[in-house]
């Protein structure tokens, strides 16, 4: 059955998306990975492409518009979605969160103690 956005309203569907797991880009899973959250500095930015350094790893993220107001060095958060390629996988993003004065230290301490 296919629905249209009409009917959909008028039958009260409701489409939920994923939760936007949080993971360091080493450790991304293609094969169970659908929708994730990355948190790191902006390495590169061209057009509708940025590339982001999470420490672990470099990954390129495409989106539908343009990313051009990103600076090499800014420290952003992206919701991406996960698409699973012959040789590793495709990062489109959805959103950007730029994180000014946001403190990694204490950030990381967070982390250690919530993974504990």
């Amino acid at each position: 059955m296919q629905y249209t956005v009409n009917s959909m309203v008028e039958n009260k569907i409701n489409m939920k998306r994923l939760p936007a797991v949080e993971k360091k880009i080493s450790d991304i899973r293609p094969g169970s990975d659908v929708r994730i959250r990355i948190l790191g500095a902006v390495i590169n930015c061209e057009g509708n492409t940025v590339v982001v350094d999470d420490g672990s790893g470099k990954t390129e993220i495409l989106f539908e518009n343009s990313v051009d107001y990103l600076k090499a060095g800014q420290f952003i958060r992206v919701v991406t979605r996960i698409i699973p390629m012959v040789d590793g996988f495709e990062c489109r993003g959805e959103c950007i969160q730029m994180l000014e004065n946001f403190d990694v230290g204490l950030y990381k301490d967070t982390r250690k103690i919530i993974n504990r």
